[in-house]
């Protein structure tokens, strides 16, 4: 409802015009009463005529002619006759106006307020921490967002309309009918209490099935966008047969709860139009009944027929709007559901800007884990110099990628504290800390649009001749202007018409262009041919130069000239120091260097040792850590 309330005037108005849509036909009932009784058959004014929709009606037709020109003898039947079929054309006229502006603000409001709902989810989506998009699927994301929200709208932009004017309309319909004849309206709404009742038990039974059905397709769209985003490897596996009948078995799922949903709103409808053709039999019935006794009027009988469909209409739009409202209903919980989860991360009130960042970063005792009570990093204590270079090394599962997510505060600690220039993460803005920080990952992320687009995503303000500079340092420009269209080449899903290496070269050009204060590589320079790695490597170097920069690193070939060499080993710090300490030490790190280049490689690193000619074998990293250290 706090969506709702900033358009509350454009709701109110458009519910007027409704009730103005759905009441003005009540005339032309009335009319053909007084035209068939009084114009036609001269019935003498008696009890039966003395309503008060009756007396409006001759006192309007009395009131009138006063108004209008003597000549045209508007006095006698016929003139009587002409003023009532100009008066409904006037008030159809006045009908269809309304129905325009009915329809036209509801639609309004109920975009204006979808548009705010799905915004502010997506903003509240996009606060929430790594935890949450790591437990859902990005394709279940984006069904609440598109499906569910699309659901709520028909509450908003018409359940909240209509339900007001078809009450008010049900009320005014019963009071006319009344006012004409008090027994023919009892039996006309006798079958009312079976619409409650039928609308209670369908409604809860089409709420239950709408969230099934809903519940499905997030599923279903979530399974979809993966099989289609890895579509590489569905064929490379030639699983396309075995997808196409996951994929058919899911949809028949969804196929058969929207079938249970279309039976129970099917038959819910069915029932309230056979209640509905009941109670226009009851007043045709006993409507004729009291025409043969004397105790009404063919007109009164006629006029009633074609008022009670006026008046169940809105009953059986209501019946209509029960399972609307169960449905959204249901999308709304779903949509809030997402609301009421607190980012993991969140940003103290009125924290401060941190400033521009020389790049000490200090770890003091940070213990972290992904669940509760499962830490994956154990009492961290590191420091790590202003424009120091340190790389983190350690078998997988170490906790390296874990310790890194720390500083851009994707996750925070779970105990200690972690702090750049002396200032804790968690008392400054996000926005400021994550400004100065650059990442280059190994799966580089780039999106559907231009390069120009990509390389200015994280600085949108840059100028040209800082844009292509950054893409020079980088060595991206080379590629970028093979393309014929140049920097505004549409780059497909992920990068799709780059190769990895020009990916990954745009992404670090994309990291120069932001200059940040600290730098974290992610394996970046794995799974690319020599060539690429060299360009990349040389567009690394220029990147850190002057920068705090933690870079993790399987393949030690690359870290070698890292002032500090961090090995890691099930959440904790094994051991510290420059590469040649630590190869000369007996621990992890050496046995790491192993792994992969020999013993030979090592001993011929120390010139002052007996050089063995041994020839190098490589061994595997499991068995390099189960093996004794070498002396």
């Amino acid at each position: 409802m706090g969506y709702v309330w900033p358009y509350r005037w454009m709701l109110v108005v458009a519910t007027l015009c409704g009730l103005l849509k759905f009441v003005l036909p009540a005339a032309t009932a009335i009319s053909l009463r007084f035209l068939t009784d009084t114009l036609v058959a001269g019935q003498a004014h008696g009890t039966e005529k003395t309503d008060v929709i009756y007396r409006l009606t001759r006192d309007y037709l009395n009131w009138l002619p006063g108004l209008l020109p003597s000549a045209w003898n508007l006095g006698t039947n016929w003139g009587q006759f002409n003023l009532l079929a100009i008066s409904l054309a006037v008030l159809l006229l006045l009908w269809a106006l309304s129905a325009y502006y009915r329809g036209y603000l509801a639609n309004l409001a109920g975009h204006r307020i979808i548009f705010s709902l799905r915004t502010d989810l997506y903003r509240h989506i996009t606060r929430m921490g790594h935890r949450f998009f790591q437990q859902r699927q990005s394709g279940a994301i984006v069904s609440r967002l598109m499906g569910d929200v699309a659901l709520a709208q028909n509450f908003v932009g018409t359940a909240m309309t209509n339900i007001w004017m078809d009450l008010f309309s049900c009320v005014f319909y019963c009071f006319v009918l009344a006012s004409m004849d008090l027994r023919l309206t009892l039996a006309a709404l006798a079958v009312f209490p079976f619409y409650i009742a039928s609308m209670k038990t369908f409604g809860k039974a089409s709420k239950r099935t709408s969230k099934e059905v809903q519940a499905a397709i997030e599923n279903f769209s979530g399974d979809t966008q993966e099989r289609i985003s890895g579509i590489h490897v569905v064929k490379s596996f030639a699983a396309e047969d075995r997808e196409a009948a996951k994929f058919e078995d899911a949809a028949e799922n969804i196929f058969d709860l929207a079938m249970r949903n279309a039976r129970i709103t099917r038959l819910s409808g069915t029932i309230v139009q056979w209640l509905t053709e009941m109670a226009t039999l009851a007043i045709i019935w006993y409507g004729g009944y009291r025409v043969f006794t004397g105790q009404t009027t063919i007109g009164t009988v006629t006029a009633f027929i074609l008022l009670v469909r006026q008046l169940y209409f809105p009953i059986n739009r209501i019946s209509e709007m029960n399972t609307i409202f169960h449905n959204s209903l249901a999308a709304i919980d779903r949509i809030f559901e997402v609301f009421d989860l607190a980012p993991d991360v969140e940003e103290m009130p009125d924290a401060p800007v941190l400033p521009r960042v020389e790049g000490r970063i200090a770890f003091e005792q940070v213990t972290f884990g992904y669940q509760q009570g499962m830490p994956v990093l154990h009492s961290i204590d590191l420091d790590v110099a202003a424009g120091e270079v340190v790389a983190l090394v350690g078998p997988s599962g170490a906790g390296k990628s874990s310790l890194i997510q720390l500083i851009p505060r994707f996750y925070d600690p779970e105990s200690g504290s972690l702090r750049v220039d002396g200032r804790d993460l968690r008392e400054v803005q996000i926005r400021s800390l994550r400004s100065q920080i650059g990442i280059v990952a190994q799966e580089t992320l780039l999106f559907s649009g231009t390069a120009r687009d990509n390389l200015l995503y994280g600085r949108p303000d840059a100028t040209e001749a800082q844009m292509l500079a950054a893409a020079r340092a980088a060595h991206a420009h080379d590629f970028l202007s093979e393309f014929p269209e140049g920097y505004d080449t549409i780059l497909g899903e992920r990068g799709a018409r780059l190769s990895g290496g020009q990916r990954q070269r745009l992404a670090i050009a994309r990291a120069f262009l932001c200059d940040p204060r600290i730098l974290i590589l992610d394996e970046a320079t794995s799974a690319l041919d020599s060539e690429s790695e060299l360009l990349i490597q040389e567009a690394l170097t220029r990147l850190m130069k002057n920068r705090t920069c933690i870079v993790i690193a399987h393949r030690l070939s690359t870290i070698l000239h890292s002032d500090r060499i961090v090995a890691m080993d099930a959440g904790r710090i094994a051991e510290i120091g420059p590469h040649e300490t630590l190869l000369a030490a007996d621990g992890l790190y050496r046995r790491l260097y192993e792994a992969q280049f020999g013993t030979a490689a090592r001993t011929a690193s120390f010139p002052g040792q007996a050089r063995r000619f041994d020839p190098p074998r490589r061994i595997s990293e499991a068995e390099a850590l189960a093996r004794p250290a070498e002396a």
